[in-house]
C-alpha cells in the first residue's frame, strides 16, 4: 500500500513523522507533498530526514515555498521542489490520502 501525505500546515510535525514511520514499518510505501505553510517544513531537519527512509519521497510546491518567503537554498537535496501537478500525481498514486 502506498501512503500519501498532504502537508498544508507546520504545526503536526510529529503526527506526520510518526504516522510515515508506523506506516514503513508496516511495510508501506509514504509520499508526502508539502503545500501552503507545510513547506515551512522543509527547513526541519527531523521533519526533512524522512526522505533519507527507503520507501519515502518527499516533493514540494515551488511557488507555496516563494509565497512563504524560502528560497530555492533552503530545501534539502532529495526533497523535489514541483508543482500541484505533483500533488495530484500523489492523489493518483496513493492508496489513501491523509491531509494535515
Amino acid at each position: 500500500m502506498t501512503l500519501g501525505i498532504l502537508v498544508t500546515r507546520d504545526e503536526y510535525k510529529e503526527d506526520i513523522v510518526g504516522l510515515a514511520k508506523a506506516a514503513l514499518s508496516n511495510g508501506h510505501k509514504v509520499i508526502i507533498f508539502m503545500m501552503d505553510e507545510g513547506c515551512l517544513l522543509s527547513t526541519d531537519s527531523e521533519f526533512t530526514s524522512l526522505k533519507d527512509i527507503n520507501g519515502v519521497t518527499m516533493t514540494l510546491c515551488d511557488f507555496s515555498l516563494k509565497r512563504h518567503g524560502l528560497s530555492e537554498e533552503n530545501v534539502p537535496e532529495g526533497i523535489t521542489r514541483g508543482s500541484q501537478y505533483n500533488n495530484a500525481v500523489m492523489n493518483h498514486d496513493s492508496d489513501k490520502v491523509i491531509v494535515f
